[in-house]
C-alpha cells in the first residue's frame, strides 16, 4: 500500500526546520492501537526552547503523541530524533535527566510523603544505592515553595486531593532539571488559582530555556502561553502555526464542529474564543 505524508495546513509557521539539531524531529512516524491507526507517516519537529501546545478534539491522538515523545510508547515505524540522536538510543536513566513527563493522572501503590514523591525526580542523578544529598532536598523544597504546597510536604501522597497530587507530580518534574517537560492536560484537577500558578511557572521555565510541550483542551489558555499550536484530528496533524493565526472561528469549526465567537484578551490582546450558548 502506498502511504502519503500527512501535510498540515501552516499559518505563519514558526522556525521548525526538519534538519534541526536540537529538540524533537519526528520522521514518518506510524502508530496504531489494535485495529485503530492513529498516526501514519507523521512528520513534525519541535525546536529546543519552544513552548508548544498540542490541541484537538477527543480521540485526536494528543496524549499518544507526547507519550511517544516521552518513549512511553514505541512507534511501529518511523523515527523520533531527540537532541540529534534517535530516541531509542538513550538509556532510560539518561533520558530521565533530559525529559520530564507529567501524566493526566498519577497513581501510587505506596503512600510516599509528598516530599519523598518530589525527591523521586532526583533519582536519575543518583548512583546505585546512593542516598539523596542535602542539595536534592533543597531542590525538592524549592519546587514545593514554587507551587506553594510546602505545607503538604509530610502528608501522604494518597491522602491529598487529586489536584494537590498533580501539583506534587509537577514539582517532581521540576527537580528532574529537564531540558524538555511534556505535560498531558496537567490543569484538569486544579482550581483557578493553581491553574494560573502552573501556567505562570511553565512560562518562567520556558524563559529559562526549558522546552514545554503542553496538551490542553482549553484553547484560550493554550493561546495565552504558547508560541506555537499543533492541532491534531483523527490521528493527523492538521494545523501547525502560531496561536494568533489558528485561534479563529473557521478553524475551530472545521476541527471541533463548533463555531465560536472571536475576541481578544483584555490584558495581552491575544486571541480568545467564546462559545455561543443561549
Amino acid at each position: 500500500m502506498t502511504r502519503t505524508r500527512n501535510t498540515p495546513t501552516r499559518n505563519t509557521p514558526p522556525n521548525t526546520p526538519t534538519n534541526s539539531k536540537s529538540g524533537f524531529v519526528v520522521e514518518e512516524l506510524c502508530f496504531s492501537y489494535a485495529q485503530k491507526t492513529l498516526f501514519e507517516n507523521l512528520t513534525v519537529s519541535i525546536e529546543r526552547g519552544e513552548f508548544c501546545s498540542v490541541v484537538g478534539p477527543n480521540g485526536a491522538g494528543k496524549s499518544t503523541f507526547i507519550k511517544l515523545l516521552a518513549r512511553l510508547l514505541e512507534p511501529s515505524a518511523g523515527e523520533i530524533i531527540f537532541e540529534n540522536r534517535p530516541l531509542f538510543f538513550y538509556r532510560r536513566k539518561e533520558l530521565a535527566q533530559r525529559i520530564a513527563y507529567v501524566p493526566q493522572e498519577s497513581y501510587f501503590a505506596l503512600d510516599f510523603t509528598v516530599i519523598e514523591t518530589v525527591l523521586q525526580g532526583r533519582h536519575p542523578y543518583l548512583g546505585t544505592l546512593e542516598r539523596y544529598h542535602s542539595s536534592d532536598y533543597e531542590m525538592a523544597r524549592s519546587a514545593l515553595d514554587r507551587l506553594q504546597i510546602s505545607k503538604l510536604a509530610e502528608k501522604g501522597i494518597n491522602n491529598i486531593s487529586s489536584g494537590e497530587r498533580q501539583l506534587a507530580v509537577i514539582a517532581r518534574s521540576i527537580v528532574q532539571h529537564p531540558s524538555v517537560i511534556l505535560l498531558d492536560e496537567p490543569l484538569n484537577h486544579l482550581d483557578l488559582f493553581h491553574q494560573q500558578q502552573v501556567l505562570t511557572m511553565l512560562l518562567e521555565l520556558n524563559r529559562e530555556g526549558v522546552s514545554v510541550v503542553l496538551v490542553a483542551h482549553d484553547l484560550n489558555q493554550a493561546a495565552l502561553v504558547s508560541q506555537r499550536m499543533l492541532v491534531f484530528s483523527e490521528g493527523k496533524l492538521v494545523e501547525d502555526g502560531r496561536p494568533e493565526a489558528l485561534l479563529r472561528a473557521d478553524i475551530v469549526q472545521r476541527h471541533w464542529g463548533v463555531k465560536p465567537l472571536e475576541g481578544r484578551h483584555p490584558e495581552s490582546g491575544k486571541p480568545q474564543i467564546f462559545l455561543p450558548i443561549s
